[in-house]
């Protein structure tokens, strides 16, 4: 209709340029105007009219035709078109039936590290930890879709790509109960690798995340049960290396099978204090027998364990995977307001094997680890494990608003198998620490949904095995590792 008005006008406005270029200012030029604008005016009435009665008229079903004699009009009775709309959570377009869905968003973390207690390979810097650009989306109602790629410095891409790409799947969902999952995702076992990067509440996963799998390729049945009290995912993946993602198996034929359930027995209850109580327990299998083996991080990003990677000779020993792996994993979590606590316990038992020269020698570790967060909005936004709150009053520069502000507290440890150590099979490299404990708080500043700030503490000791080496100095366990870590973290 603004169309049309448009045109009436345009009309209008040509009638009177015309009379006033080829006719006196007389009484019936003026009168000839007045009648054509009333004409004008009426057709434009009559449109509006019509317009209206249109949007009103019910739309042909599938296959239906116009009566008879009638005049069938394609935009009559049709949906709302389709719309692009931009937010806090991105940039989404959608279809006019809402079953064709693209979001699109992007994350950044800016990190910088001060080291109180220096060592060689400690530099205090500032690193683009991670810079993430993801589309999401749904196509035909029941099929969810999630490619996500990271150009942050904080990992280096490698020849099989496993970080550059960290997810790429599609969901089918037809069925709560029972949905379908396929591609590279987070693998069902450690509670603390599941929740999305952006929403973690201190810089760095504690240590139960090191001896989990990340990112796998493969399939998982997963969906949530008893009006959502009770999920569960089980899937069968190509299998990584503890603290490891992959995106295609080059080392062996054999998968592994992983699992996790969690429950919330009291969340359909009326019993407020205990309706975000959950318990969980995560797992997998496999058979592995890859090259790569793991390492092990301070919260720092100091590796104070690695094993043995040379060519295999007795001078230059080198270490590898050479059967079993079995991770179990017990989690849980507890909220209410302002106040959360979250924990977890793994153990990772798996079979290596050394070789140095014409010795092999294959052992079981039993490697474990465990963390206890506990967490509270100083500005009573309610707790959350999956994703933070808005902010109650998002800051704003004319001091309206301070964002919401969290205050966090945990305590972590590793223990690595002392049999690892053993001077006649030696596993590690030289200068690797048995177990490291760590204890770290935190301060979270969110300014809104999009801006956060992250500042901690984290101090760190470690334990050495019976018998072994003290490392030398200027290495990372020689002495505690004390670390001020912050991070600024801005997303779309």
């Amino acid at each position: 209709m603004k169309k049309n008005k448009w045109f009436a006008a345009a009309i209008i406005g040509a009638q009177l340029m015309a009379a006033s270029a080829g006719a006196d200012d007389t009484a019936d030029a003026i009168a000839a105007l007045k009648q054509q604008i009333q004409a004008l005016s009426s057709r434009v009435q009559e449109l509006e009219a019509q317009h209206q009665a249109d949007i009103q008229k019910p739309a042909l079903a599938v296959g239906e035709k116009p009566a008879p004699g009638a005049t069938e009009d394609v935009t009559a009775g049709t949906k709302a078109p389709p719309f692009i709309t931009a937010g806090e959570g991105g940039f989404t377009m959608q279809s006019a039936d809402t079953n064709f869905t693209l979001k699109l968003h992007g994350m950044g973390q800016l990190d910088s590290h001060y080291y109180a207690s220096p060592n060689p390979g400690a530099k205090d810097t500032f690193t683009m930890r991670r810079l993430r650009a993801v589309a999401s989306g749904t196509v035909y109602k029941d099929y969810d879709y999630y490619m996500q790629v990271d150009f942050g410095s904080g990992f280096l891409a490698t020849t099989t790509n496993n970080n550059l790409l960290l997810d790429a799947y599609v969901d089918i969902h037809n069925f709560q109960p029972l949905q379908l999952k396929a591609g590279k995702m987070r693998v069902p076992v450690s509670l603390e690798v599941q929740p999305a990067d952006e929403n973690l509440y201190l810089v760095e996963r504690g240590y139960p995340s090191e001896l989990a799998p990340n990112r796998d390729v493969g399939f998982m049945l997963h969906g949530d049960l008893l009006h959502n009290s009770l999920y569960y995912g089980i899937g069968a993946f190509n299998g990584v290396p503890d603290g490891n993602s992959g995106d295609i198996e080059v080392a062996d034929n054999e998968k592994d099978v992983a699992g996790r359930i969690f429950a919330q027995p009291f969340t359909n209850t009326d019993i407020a204090a205990l309706k975000k109580f959950g318990l969980g327990f995560g797992g997998s299998y496999g058979i592995e027998a890859g090259t790569t083996t793991p390492s092990f991080s301070t919260m720092g990003r100091q590796k104070f364990f690695s094993y043995d990677s040379g060519s295999g000779t007795a001078a230059s020993p080198n270490v590898t995977e050479a059967g079993g792996h079995v991770r179990l994993d017990p989690q849980g979590w507890y909220y209410w307001g302002p106040v959360g606590l979250y924990w977890e316990y793994i153990v990772s038992s798996e079979k290596f094997q050394l070789d140095s020269g014409a010795k092999h020698t294959q052992e079981w570790f039993d490697n474990r680890a465990w963390d206890v967060t506990a967490s509270w909005y100083l500005t009573g936004e309610n707790n959350a494990f999956w994703s933070p709150p808005a902010p109650l009053h998002p800051f704003r520069f004319d001091g309206s608003g301070w964002g919401a502000w969290q205050l966090l507290g945990r305590v972590q440890g590793i223990s690595l198998d002392n049999a690892a150590f053993a001077k006649k099979a030696n596993f590690v490299t030289a200068n690797s620490a048995e177990d490291a404990t760590t204890w770290g708080v935190g301060l979270d500043w969110f300014w809104n949904r999009n801006i956060k700030w992250i500042f901690e503490y984290e101090q760190t000791s470690f334990g050495f095995a019976p018998g072994a080496a003290a490392p030398k100095a200027g290495n990372v366990a020689a002495k505690n590792e004390r670390v001020f870590m912050s991070r600024l973290q801005f997303g779309f």
